[in-house]
């Protein structure tokens, strides 16, 4: 009795992995975008092009973190999250209060960020953003 049940859960898992699991890869968006929000609100942008920008827009990415070096994010809301974990995408919407050095004037930006499930055998199974940070001006 106890070979057969464990033998059940053994190809139970071993289907699971095999699929597409619904739940894991909302679950890795969920990550993806989290620490993606937390490295914008904490200088991290260029870091965040390195690890989240898709091939298509890693450039422009890495371009506006650059102009962005003197930015302070004093607040950031995420307003909406749409997820199409059928489709492999999401969009997210968020709002960024920040100034830029010297100045103190507080500016507000709203921000679309459009993001892509990529199933890839080598680099693993992971969401990419396929558009660029906002100009921060």
């Amino acid at each position: 009795m106890n070979v057969r049940r464990t033998l059940s859960l053994l190809l139970l898992a071993l289907a699971l992995t095999g699929c597409r699991n619904p739940y894991l890869i909302a679950q890795r968006f969920e990550d993806s975008s989290r620490e993606h929000n937390r490295l914008m609100r904490w200088q991290g942008l260029e870091q965040s092009c390195v690890i989240f920008a898709g091939d298509q827009v890693k450039d422009a990415c890495l371009e506006r973190a650059k102009a962005a070096k003197d930015v302070s994010v004093a607040d950031y809301r995420v307003t909406s999250t749409e997820l199409d974990v059928d489709k492999g995408t999401a969009t997210v919407r968020v709002e960024v209060d920040y100034f830029v050095l010297p100045s103190t004037r507080l500016k507000t930006l709203v921000d679309e960020q459009q993001w892509r499930y990529v199933e890839d055998e080598e680099k693993g199974n992971r969401w990419l953003l396929t558009t660029p940070p906002p100009e921060f001006r």
